[in-house]
């Protein structure tokens, strides 16, 4: 059998692995998504103004190589624009003369365990860069851009598309560290893990999954170059990303802190990719990447397509940690790597289903849970998250971060004498939002480690003082989960949230980590005097425009870059006093940072600290000062600006 023979073969086993990852894709959106999953390829394919992504500009790039116009696109496109029926069924009208997009491959989550409700859509969507314009580039840019806000939009579906050039990924050039791109932090491991999950949508193969797992990066030149226009298989139906021989040692540190970086928004799939890199530096010598792992389960696909575990990345993925982790003993990763597992599967094994919604990742779930011995208290307690005490909650995003940094603090310790790849300017941008969101300094509101971005807000809370036996006259502020009227009640420490000495520090805590906002009820008991419930909502509306929640990793590379400086500033007045009291009593300070750092100073000596970068900075901070509303506003207003010699414009 000769070498071309091989390649048909092999070509064959990939189209239907792929085929069975599409269906997956598909069996685990919810049916009103499905027409989305066929629409997405081909609003990249068309430019028509019925449809979203059009671009009134001549010479816009758009159209796919190989794509086709089937039956289950007409339906999806009818389903959701049903006004464009005409256009539809006279769809080769507005067929392109020229495809400009090579390939579009999905990449990520998607058609295996790992997917969820919440999953992104992250496309490749790859184009020969030599052909296009700096303009033309810009212009297809726009294009993507106009299809991800209306998916986003109308449909609430997250979807990235990262135009990639050819060229540039064969040589693993993924661009600079910023929002959803790695950069330089980890080429090698990126297209390692896009090979090792990519779900071919429409257009060329990329080439690498036809040559053998063991291939060198010399031997895949060569194989590329037995390919010949005109005969089986033609090289017009591939593309060449590049081969991945070996993973690079040297990116270690690099993508180390890349996904905890990443576990600010997802920490669950960064535990368990965090994990691999441990596991793969501990296998330095021996350890293939996953991607020719899988290659060649899916080169035998018939061998093992009847156990839908085997090829599945994610699956082999977590199978590779847990056999490593419990070799080493460490059964306390072991089970947080499971409880992460269960949990990002959204399967709820203790729920009763039908025997058609039984998908294939329920099954490999269900395998899993049968393995590990899991009874149905412990399966209706992880399905019951929702419900989970605060503490509780904390405790398990406490232990995912904790696993995070001393995983990275073990890889930096065996790394430490190896040069590594990552830029300069990617390792400073990671490296700062690694130590806003990580780092704890004086006066700084800290961030919640939480294990799910969402989920924490609250309808009710309720705020309670005591005196502070430490410090005599001073009071200790406490937060509360739910309304509490009764204090005696022994389930009273499962709603504690927080405490300080401070209020004011309490609800600043509460409203940047999204744990209240302006729609929560509040409680306050009588020892709270004079702060009361309405003057707090006040407050939380305030706070809610001035300082509103924000993700570290979306903070822009070019403010990353650039020395941390003061965004906005409050002063409070009197927070704690009377309104009827006529003088300034206490002053509190709240300040955000251009690195997402909130922090909060009490005192006329810590606001004269922060004068320079208030008032003598050529970009002068949004800054406020506030106080109750009282008749004797405006001469506390003028006690503050005499005792301080600072011009605040914004009273309120």
């Amino acid at each position: 059998m000769n070498v071309q023979q091989n390649l048909k073969i092999r070509l064959k086993s990939v189209l239907k692995y792929n085929k069975l990852r599409t269906d997956r894709a598909i069996a685990l959106l919810p049916e009103s998504k499905q027409p989305l999953f066929h629409v997405l390829p081909f609003l990249l394919h068309i430019n028509h103004k019925n449809f979203p992504g059009f671009i009134e500009t001549e010479n816009v790039p758009y159209g796919l190589t190989n794509f086709n116009f089937k039956d289950k696109l007409k339906e999806a496109l009818l389903t959701l624009f049903p006004e464009s029926r005409e256009v539809i069924e006279q769809v080769r009208d507005i067929w392109p003369k020229k495809r400009a997009i090579d390939s579009i491959l999905l990449m990520g989550s998607i058609g295996s365990i790992g997917q969820s409700a919440k999953s992104d859509f992250d496309y490749w969507v790859c184009i020969d860069g030599a052909r296009f314009s700096a303009r033309e580039k810009k212009l297809l840019q726009q294009k993507l851009i106009l299809v991800e806000q209306w998916a986003d939009e109308v449909h609430d579906i997250e979807v990235h598309f990262f135009l990639s050039e050819i060229e540039m990924v064969k040589n693993n050039d993924f661009g600079e560290a910023s929002g959803e791109s790695a950069g330089s932090a980890q080429a090698v491991f990126l297209k390692s893990e896009f090979y090792a999950t990519n779900i071919m949508i429409a257009g060329k193969v990329p080439f690498w999954w036809l040559v053998p797992e063991s291939t060198t990066d010399v031997q895949y030149g060569k194989l590329w170059g037995i390919l010949q226009a005109g005969s089986e298989p033609d090289p017009k139906w591939f593309m060449d990303l590049g081969n991945v021989e070996r993973l690079v040692k040297a990116e270690i540190f690099g993508a180390a802190i890349w996904q905890i970086s990443k576990a600010m928004d997802s920490p669950f799939k960064s535990v368990l990719k965090m994990a691999k890199l441990e596991v793969f530096l501990e296998n330095i010598e021996q350890e293939r990447p996953l991607c020719n792992i899988l290659k060649k389960r899916v080169h035998f696909f018939e061998r093992f397509s009847d156990d839908p575990r085997l090829v599945d990345p994610y699956a082999m993925m977590f199978d590779q940690l847990i056999e490593y982790y419990s070799k080493a003993g460490r059964e306390d990763v072991v089970e947080l790597l499971k409880k992460c597992l269960y949990i990002k599967s959204e399967c709820k094994l203790s729920e009763p289903t039908l025997a058609r919604e039984v998908n294939f990742k329920r099954q490999i779930i269900e395998g899993y849970v049968t393995r590990w011995n899991w009874n149905s208290p412990r399966l209706q307690h992880l399905d019951n998250l929702k419900h989970w005490d605060f503490s509780e909650v904390s405790s398990l995003g406490q232990q995912i971060h904790n696993f995070l940094i001393g995983c990275y603090r073990r890889l930096s310790a065996k790394i430490q004498q190896q040069e590594q790849l990552v830029k300069i300017e990617d390792s400073t941008v990671i490296g700062r939002k690694l130590d806003s969101f990580y780092t704890k300094k004086e006066g700084k509101i800290v961030y919640l480690k939480r294990a799910f971005d969402e989920g924490l807000l609250l309808s009710d809370i309720t705020i309670r003082s005591e005196l502070d036996l430490s410090s005599p006259g001073k009071k200790r502020w406490t937060v509360y989960r739910g309304e509490i009227h009764h204090w005696d009640d022994k389930d009273i420490e499962s709603c504690f949230l927080k405490e300080s000495n401070d209020p004011m520090d309490l609800v600043l805590w509460c409203v940047f980590n999204r744990i209240i906002d302006a729609r929560t009820n509040i409680l306050v008991t009588r020892n709270c005097e004079p702060i009361t419930a309405e003057s707090l909502l006040q407050f939380v509306t305030q706070l809610q425009e001035m300082f509103p929640p924000i993700r570290i990793s979306d903070i822009p590379r070019n403010k990353l870059l650039a020395p941390a400086r003061i965004i906005k500033c409050l002063t409070v007045i009197n927070f704690e006093s009377w309104p009827n009291i006529a003088e300034v009593q206490t002053v509190r300070t709240a300040y955000q940072t251009s690195w997402g750092e909130l922090y909060s100073v009490a005192g006329f000596e810590a606001l004269e600290d922060l004068r320079r970068d208030l008032f003598h900075t050529r970009r002068k901070p949004e800054i406020y000062v506030k106080t109750h509303e009282s008749p004797h506003k405006s001469r506390i207003f003028e006690e503050f600006k005499e005792r301080t010699q600072m011009d605040f414009d914004n009273l309120l």
